[in-house]
Order: structure tokens, then sequence, then C-alpha cells
């Protein structure tokens, strides 16, 4: 007799992977939160460089068909730049001239041709090739450096990062527009927004996304007050509805990249949640949005 083949394992309910979600939030904010609390600089290169590098790493691998020269030069640029930025910073405690940003940019520009010199052409493909790295050392690397910014756009005084507040207001606002967004989806989400991208985003879930931005960003902004976010109420509010809005896409420009490379999620590092692009994939839209409203448009100084 033959033994009837094992039925498939049942795919995960909305409760057990909001459960696996939140676990792997919580553990995240608890890294967060001990790197706050101690508010050394350190403490914060080791977070935002292991995040970038993660992210750097999965975006390499997304596209298992990228050629093995343009895949290594692509984590070498991008940890270059990495790890330069955070020298920079340790040393200036500030935010870096802009012509470090242009030269790596024109820099990853011009590699992403070199090894095409020295391997036979294949049409479009070698072109796909060349543009996915440009376009990742700009989407990952460059983009995910806004954080940063963020962070030691004030200085440092005796090893502690003042820009922590701006840091921990646009990743609550960023983060919990996420959380907003799934759990309120989940509950009452019936009409799709984007099906052919994400087809589990509703337009109800937009409505606690934008109730979870403005819960998180402003109870970080009344928990520092004005003087210390550098911006007013007036200002919170518009910037929590800004990011969630920024937020939503960011969610859907990977969710695009990874509907293109039939890839599920960038990695398994965080059950749940997938992997370190999967977290990183918001932020690294609200970031510059951020950074660049607080530079040219509030009162911040």
């Amino acid at each position: 007799m033959t033994s009837e083949p094992a039925a498939a394992p049942a795919p995960p309910t909305k409760a057990q992977i909001f459960v696996k979600r939140l676990s792997s939030t919580l553990a995240l904010w608890g890294l967060v939160t001990a790197a706050i609390v101690l508010g050394h600089s350190w403490l914060f290169f080791i977070l935002l460089g292991f995040l970038g590098v993660a992210g750097v790493l999965e975006y390499a691998k997304m596209d298992a068909t990228l050629p093995r020269p343009w895949r290594v030069g692509f984590i070498v640029l991008s940890v270059a730049y990495i790890a330069g930025t955070f020298a920079l910073c340790h040393k200036r405690g500030g935010d870096w001239p802009a012509e470090v940003d242009l030269a790596f940019i024109a820099l990853a520009g011009m590699a992403a041709f070199l090894p095409a010199l020295f391997r036979p052409l294949e049409g479009r493909a070698t072109l796909w090739t060349i543009v996915y790295t440009i376009a990742g050392f700009v989407y990952v690397p460059w983009m995910w450096s806004f954080m940063t910014r963020l962070l030691f756009a004030q200085g440092v005084d005796d090893g502690v990062v003042r820009g922590v507040p701006a840091l921990l207001f646009v990743v609550a606002a960023t983060k919990f527009t996420d959380c907003g967004a799934y759990a309120v989806g989940s509950l009452i989400g019936k009409h799709k927004m984007i099906p052919h991208v994400s087809p589990g985003k509703t337009w109800e879930g937009m409505i606690g996304a934008f109730l979870g931005a403005l819960i998180a960003g402003l109870a970080v902004w009344y928990g520092y007050g004005e003087a210390r976010m550098g911006f007013s109420l007036t200002h919170a509010v518009v910037l929590c509805c800004i990011l969630a809005a920024v937020c939503i896409v960011g969610d859907l420009a990977e969710s695009i990249v990874k509907r293109c490379l039939a890839v599920k999620d960038s990695g398994r590092m965080l059950p749940g949640i997938g992997g370190a692009l999967d977290l990183i994939d918001s932020l690294l839209w609200t970031g510059p949005v951020f950074y660049f409203y607080i530079k040219y448009v509030s009162s911040a100084p």
C-alpha cells in the first residue's frame, strides 16, 4: 500500500501573523529604547549600521540572477558609504557635506558599468543589472543615511547624541502607521487599496495608519516638549499626516520590487515581518521627507 502524501500545513491566520509581528516589533523597540536611554553614539552606530548593512545584503540577494561582480561591488560600495558617513559623524558630530553623497552616487554610477567591460554583453539583461545596482545604492544605503543625518544633525555632547527626539519622532510615527494600518485593516478592512501590488492593504486600514501616526508622533512631541523637538505642535500634526502618507507609499514601493522579482519577503530575520529591508522600507522614505521638512519648512534651527 502506498501511503497518502501528508497534507500541506495550514497557512498562518491573521491573528498568528499579528502576534509574530507584534513580538518582533516589541523586541526591536526594546533595542531602540536601550539605545535611547543610554544615548551613546556607538550604540546607534551599531543599530543603524546593522539594519543598513542587512538591508543592503538582502537587496543584493533579492535578484537571484544578479552576477557576482555586480553583487560584490554593490555591497562593498554600500558598506564603505555607511562606514564613511559614520566616521564623519563621529569626527564632526553633525551632518556631513553634500559632496560626500554626490561623490558616492557618482562612483556608484561609474562602478556599475565596469564589470560589463570584461564580460559578454547580454542585451537588456546587462542593462538591467547596471540599473539595478545604481538604483539599489540610492534606494537602500543613501536613503537610509537620512536616519543618521537626523540623529547627528544637532551634534553630540560627551558621547550622548542630541538628535534622539527627532529620530524617535520619525520612527514612532512611521512604525505606528504600519501597526495602525495592519490592526484596523485586519479588523474591518474590506475594500482593497492596490491589490495588484499589495493585496492585504485596504482603504479602511488607512484610517488606522493616520491615527497610529498621530498618536505615536504626538506622544513623542509632548514627551520631549517643543523646546527639545525644535518644531511647533502645528508642524508636529502636519508631519504626522505627511509621514503616514509617505510611509504607505514607501511600503508599497518595496512591495513593487518584491513582486517584480517574485519574492515574498526580503529575508527571514524577523518573524512576522520578514527581513531587515521589510522593516526599514517605509523609513527609507519617511527619513528623507522628515529631514527636508525640518530643514526647510519648520521653524527648527
